[in-house]
């Protein structure tokens, strides 16, 4: 058993603009939470959490989470002796899409795998540019335990759907048109990243009219994969804060600012993601989107079962 109870919480910000509410809502929750804040960089910050942690394992929040089962970490987490040193992350649903996976999820990490990590920004390997869980022992636990809230801006909105429109491009760390150079782009990106993450990539593409600021959100989606699968984009950029910004205020917002044309543009990659990686997209309204999240029950991933 990991006792949860007796690990730190802490929970990592940056630039989130509902970062403020989110850590009140942990805090009234879990007084013992801590907080890292303003650490550029995604190995910075979650090393910088393993320096203020003094328990041997730590849980890390997001600062896009709400969570949805806080009692869960006060309780007792079972898993086998040999993986006690192991990351295990936990599903959250987005609030945008309905999607329930790991991204943006509450993580358990031993102590000294935080203190030592070498990803992203730090990455020695090419595999740890833009993810941890290439690079360390990871397990996807598929229970909910926050909802992520990624719109509440244009730019987060945008920002975060642009991450997995490139991401999903990725499996251990390498794009799909590498890994089968000679395959046709959508035979090699199916196979590479398997039907339940082809999935989740349509839906990001797809889903999310009905939320405020979610058009910027699967603009992003869109254009990410586009980028990615399509123009050779370098996908390590998108672990680069200052490029993101970059990105936004000089070649997003002025293209792409004005509803009408960034509309026009999201129908025309929608038209080009299909045609040539074969994603069946769709270009649903909000009340499509809506009648979607009440429908869906996607898929998930096989991981170990989590108990309190």
């Amino acid at each position: 058993m990991i006792d949860l109870a007796a690990s730190d919480v802490v929970f990592l910000s940056f630039d989130e603009p509902n970062a403020e509410a989110h850590f009140a809502a942990l805090s009234a929750a879990l007084p013992r939470a801590l907080r890292v804040h303003g650490v550029q960089g995604f190995d910075a910050a979650h090393r910088r959490a393993g320096e203020i942690a003094a328990s041997p394992h730590v849980v890390t929040v997001d600062a896009d989470n709400l969570l949805t089962e806080p009692a869960f970490l006060d309780g007792r987490f079972d898993v086998a002796p040999r993986d006690r040193g192991s990351v295990f992350s936990f599903s959250a649903r987005n609030a945008l899409n309905a999607l329930e996976y790991g991204n943006g999820g509450v993580k358990i990490w031993p102590r000294e795998t935080l203190r030592t990590l070498r990803t992203h920004e730090h990455a020695r390997r090419p595999e740890a540019s833009v993810d941890f869980c290439w690079v360390v022992s990871y397990y996807q636990v598929n229970r909910v335990l926050s909802e992520v809230h990624v719109t509440a801006t244009p730019f987060q909105a945008f920002r975060a759907g642009f991450r997995e429109g490139v991401k999903f491009n990725l499996a251990g760390g390498v794009l799909a048109h590498d890994a089968f150079p000679d395959l046709p782009r959508a035979e090699a990106l199916l196979r590479h990243i398997g039907a339940g993450n082809h999935e989740r990539l349509r839906v990001w593409c797809s889903v999310g009219a009905d939320v405020e600021n979610g058009d910027w959100a699967m603009f992003g989606a869109r254009l990410g994969c586009t980028m990615t699968a399509l123009e050779g984009f370098d996908h390590r950029r998108i672990a680069d804060y200052d490029w993101f910004r970059r990105f936004w205020a000089d070649e997003i917002l002025p293209r792409w600012g004005v509803g009408d044309e960034r509309r026009a543009t999201f129908l025309a990659l929608g038209q080009r993601l299909r045609a040539d990686l074969g994603l069946e997209i769709a270009d649903l309204d909000a009340e499509a989107s809506r009648f979607f999240k009440s429908a869906y029950r996607g898929r998930r991933a096989p991981g170990p079962m989590a108990v309190a």
